[in-house]
């Protein structure tokens, strides 16, 4: 699927849900055999870790750096994927991201697990506006990387692989799904949690960085 079919236009986008519905629902949750899309998502990492391909991305500094190596700077990293000027979802992520950075910090954790927030809206999100996103969250360079990819083409395979859908909600937004995404230093996507899971992940980060 290219990013030009996932921005359809209204209509097409309502009548693409519609139809999706039930169909998209049996496999998103294996046949009904996982209750939740959260359970899907662990069942489907959990026997399949994904590769992190190479993506070139551009940092709220204005700094080129790399899918790959922003992973490879912490043993584990959490991805969530975002828009700036979203007031849903992205919401939602953001402050599960800030909830993890605050823990982390407690914790004195920030060294073993990093945060990276990547905009699939590179049009807009500007480095400029990837600043004032990071100060809004109030990111901590040391830990959280805020990006968008340097290069828009390489947007259908960064959205491929973490299983994210875009669509226009014909008010200049977007509507998409997410979660906080677990990734561990070698560049393999190992898990997804819902975009609420702060906690869970954190428990499940934590358990990760103590084991021997």
């Amino acid at each position: 699927m290219t990013m030009a079919q996932r921005m359809l236009p209204t209509w097409l986008t309502l009548a693409a849900i519609a139809a999706a519905t039930v169909f998209g629902a049996y496999h998103l949750t294996h046949g009904f055999r996982a209750v939740t899309s959260d359970q899907a998502r662990q069942r489907t990492l959990a026997a399949s870790p994904r590769a992190l391909p190479t993506i070139p991305l551009v940092d709220s500094h204005g700094q080129r750096t790399e899918l790959r190596q922003i992973a490879n700077e912490h043993p584990y990293t959490v991805v969530a994927l975002v828009y700036t000027q979203c007031t849903s979802l992205c919401l939602l992520t953001a402050s599960s991201e800030a909830y993890l950075q605050a823990r982390l910090r407690d914790a004195d954790l920030q060294k073993q697990v990093g945060l990276v927030t990547i905009s699939f809206d590179p049009a807009r999100d500007t480095p400029e506006e990837l600043a004032r996103y990071a100060r809004r969250v109030k990111a901590d360079a040391a830990t959280w990387t805020i990006t968008t990819v340097a290069d828009p083409s390489d947007l259908d395979l960064l959205l491929d692989t973490f299983g994210v859908v875009v669509l226009p909600d014909g008010a200049g937004g977007y509507t998409h799904n997410g979660a906080l995404f677990l990734v561990d230093r070698h560049g393999r996507l190992f898990d997804a949690l819902d975009p609420d899971a702060a906690d869970r992940a954190f428990e499940r980060l934590a358990a990760l960085v103590g084991s021997p």
